[in-house]
């Protein structure tokens, strides 16, 4: 009869099993972690990064801003100069000083947005890099009141265009306006000759539109987009700025 020698082996212990299950859910657990702080630290080197890109732009608004406020206070001094000036009958309205006025006042400055971060936020889906209410709202808020500039800003812009440039072209002298714009030669002398009676009227009425939206524009949307970028540019500061 033979005799066959069984080996044992000792079964491992359900804790063992527990063990292991609970070093391999830590070793993915720690390794979840390791990436999203990875992820969150690109994400906020890249945040910070793209606030100081929409801080350079804002710069650049400012500084137009101050030019467009500068260019307007010149531009209420000649309107209101020309303005008092057409009071004066056309046939003592010095020429040489009337056409210098109309030329000035058919000149235009307008305010062009410095949109290379904005649109890379709202076009690229980089907003997601900011996990900040009041960032965003600021940012909606600053587009929202450039438009509203641009939109009064078009439509004193449309009066220097349209309603001036056809006055000029309809109710002057064509050839003395060609001399001023090519030649860069003003006339000498006394004496406007309108080719419409009511000629003097429609360009009183023109210019003191201008000084209207001028008006507007100086006293009221200049400042108020200036504070808005410059409130949007301190919280970029203190928020996203070197600490």
């Amino acid at each position: 009869m033979e005799v066959h020698a069984h080996t044992h082996t000792e079964r491992k212990k359900w804790t063992h099993y527990l063990w292991e299950f609970l070093m391999l859910f830590l070793a993915v657990f720690c390794g979840f972690l390791a990436e999203n702080q990875r992820e969150h630290y690109i994400e906020h080197k890249r945040a910070k990064s793209l606030a100081a890109s929409l801080l350079n732009d804002l710069q650049k608004d400012t500084m137009q801003l101050n030019m467009l406020q500068a260019w307007r206070e010149k531009r209420k001094l000649l309107l209101d100069s020309f303005y008092l000036l057409l009071a004066s009958p056309p046939s003592k309205m010095d020429r040489r000083i009337f056409y210098g006025f109309l030329t000035q006042a058919s000149g235009g400055l307008t305010f062009s947005q410095s949109t290379g971060t904005i649109n890379q936020l709202k076009n690229a889906g980089y907003l997601r890099y900011f996990n900040d209410n009041k960032l965003l709202n600021d940012i909606a808020d600053y587009e929202f009141w450039i438009q509203d500039f641009k939109s009064d800003e078009a439509i004193d812009y449309k009066w220097v265009t349209e309603k001036l440039g056809d006055f000029v072209a309809f109710n002057l002298d064509n050839s003395i306006n060609e001399k001023i714009i090519v030649e860069n030669i003003y006339p000498e002398g006394i004496g406007i000759q309108f080719y419409t009676p009511d000629g003097l009227h429609n360009l009183k009425a023109i210019i003191n539109e201008l000084r209207m939206g001028n008006y507007v524009m100086l006293k009221d949307q200049v400042p108020h987009l200036k504070r808005k970028v410059e409130g949007l540019m301190k919280y970029l500061h203190d928020e996203y700025g070197p600490k």
